[in-house]
């Protein structure tokens, strides 16, 4: 049962941080389904890993050219539309982070006051 929890939690966790890329997606009219998005997000975080690990430095621009066209190529987009998915992808990502951090600084009763 463990196991099963583990594995249903692995794919979950898949799932939530393929979300942004899927509305990123959508909003520029590429063809896209959650399930696609989902395998391009660890697919293609594993090879950014692998580029990275094996360029250094350069693997960062490597990385970023491969992320683009894998983009490109697996959504249909022209290579503009895949670099701004790439951009509204990481603003959706920092407010998702953003209100998942106000969330869990509330539940733990952390006041945030925000003084203009």
């Amino acid at each position: 049962m463990v196991e099963f929890l583990n594995i249903a939690i692995t794919v979950l966790i898949f799932i939530l941080s393929a979300l942004p890329l899927y509305f990123a997606v959508k909003l520029l009219g590429g063809k896209s389904s959650l399930i696609k998005a989902t395998l391009v997000t660890v697919i293609s975080g594993i090879l950014v890993s692998a580029i990275q690990a094996a360029f250094g430095l350069w693997g960062v621009l490597i990385s970023f050219a491969a992320l683009i066209w894998i983009y490109h190529e697996i959504f249909r987009l022209k290579w503009f539309k895949a670099l701004l998915v790439w951009l509204i992808q990481g603003i959706i990502l920092l407010l998702f982070s953003v209100i998942v951090g106000i969330l869990f600084l509330s539940a733990a009763g952390i006041s945030i006051v925000l003084n203009g």
